[in-house]
C-alpha cells in the first residue's frame, strides 16, 4: 500500500485565450461514483477500489478502501490544493493542483479557463490551453487529456451511459478504472446537448 499516495496524486492530476468553454452544468454536481480498476506505479500492480464525490466546481473527494472495506486512503481536493490523509485522519502529503480546472472533467465539465484555439477533430473539437490539449465530443464531453508536464500527463475517458471507463498514464506509470455513476454527471446527456464559446 506504500504506493497509494502516487495513485492519488494520478486523482490530483486529473480532478490553467480567448474563450472559454461553456456547458450547462444544472444537475452535473454533485456528482458521485464508485470505483475498481488497478494501478501500475514505480514496477508494482495496486488494486484499485473506492469511491469518489465531487460537491461542486473545484472542490472533489476520493477513497481509497483497504481489507473490510475501510478508507486506507482520502485525497481532498478543495481549488488549488490537495490534501492526502491517512487511515487514521492525518494529513500525509499535499500537492499544489488546479482543481478548479480539472476536478470536473470526471463528471464531464470541460475546464472553464480561457483557451488559446479550438478546431473541429474527428467529430468532435481539440481545444488548446495554456497547459495542454483537450480533446471534446460533439456533446463537450471529455475524451482526451494531454497535460504538458514532466513527465506528460495522459488520460482518455470512454463514457458509456452510467460507467466511465479512465485510463492514465504519466511516464512509466499507469492507473485504468471504471466509474459507475451513482449521482450526477453529463455522461448520460441527449445528444447535441454541446457547449457553446463564450467569455
Amino acid at each position: 500500500m506504500r504506493y497509494v499516495p502516487a495513485v492519488m496524486l494520478f486523482f490530483a492530476a486529473l480532478l490553467t485565450g480567448c474563450a472559454s468553454l461553456r456547458v450547462p452544468s444544472g444537475g452535473a454536481y454533485p456528482f458521485r461514483a464508485s470505483f475498481e480498476g488497478s494501478a501500475f506505479i514505480q514496477g508494482q500492480t495496486i488494486p484499485l477500489d473506492g469511491a469518489l464525490s465531487i460537491p461542486a466546481e473545484g472542490r472533489g473527494f476520493a477513497q481509497i478502501y483497504g481489507p473490510g472495506g475501510i478508507a486506507a486512503f482520502t485525497l481532498d481536493i478543495t481549488e488549488d490544493r490537495a490534501r492526502l490523509y491517512n487511515l487514521w485522519g492525518k494529513q500525509i502529503d499535499e500537492y499544489s493542483f488546479p482543481g478548479d480546472q480539472f476536478i470536473g472533467l470526471i463528471a464531464g465539465i470541460p475546464p472553464r479557463s480561457r483557451y488559446i484555439w479550438k478546431r473541429s477533430a474527428d467529430g468532435g473539437s481539440s481545444v488548446t490551453y495554456s497547459w495542454g490539449n483537450l480533446l471534446i465530443d460533439e456533446d463537450a464531453l471529455p475524451r482526451e487529456l494531454h497535460v504538458r508536464s514532466t513527465p506528460p500527463l495522459d488520460v482518455s475517458f470512454a463514457g458509456k451511459g452510467r460507467t466511465i471507463t479512465l485510463m492514465m498514464t504519466r511516464g512509466s506509470d499507469k492507473v485504468g478504472i471504471t466509474l459507475t455513476v451513482i449521482e450526477g454527471g453529463r455522461w448520460n446527456k441527449p445528444a447535441g446537448s454541446g457547449a457553446e464559446g463564450g467569455l
